[in-house]
């Protein structure tokens, strides 16, 4: 008599092809876990230097503008000192043109303050 080989009932083959699917499963949780982790933690740390160079961002363009201030600010008294020199020297020049033209001269005053 021949001899067949025997085949393990289908319930069997069920459960062992089952169980590729439970450890599909097993990895799949594993994996979902730990990739929505990465992303959790890849965020938080892309927010956290995100508020970082924005705060450093801020800091450093205030910082910028009090010098820009200060820059323009000494400039403009530069420039001032320098208009009233030249105003002092232009009112020097024609108070000397004055009184050397005689204009000026202490008998003139009261035709002087009689124009005005």
């Amino acid at each position: 008599m021949t001899t067949y080989p025997a085949f393990a009932p289908a319930g069997q083959g069920a459960d062992f092809l089952n169980i590729f699917a439970q450890l599909g499963n097993a990895y799949s949780h594993s994996l979902q876990s730990t990739t929505q982790e990465i992303w959790m933690s890849s965020m938080r740390i892309v927010q956290e230097h995100a508020a970082r160079a924005i705060a450093n961002a801020s800091q450093d363009c205030m910082a910028a503008l009090a010098r820009n201030a200060v820059d323009i600010q000494q400039r403009s008294l530069a420039d001032i000192v320098g208009a009233n020199q030249e105003a002092m020297t232009l009112m020097g020049s024609a108070f000397t043109n004055a009184v050397m033209a005689g204009v000026a001269a202490p008998q003139n005053y009261a035709r002087l303050l009689s124009r005005a």
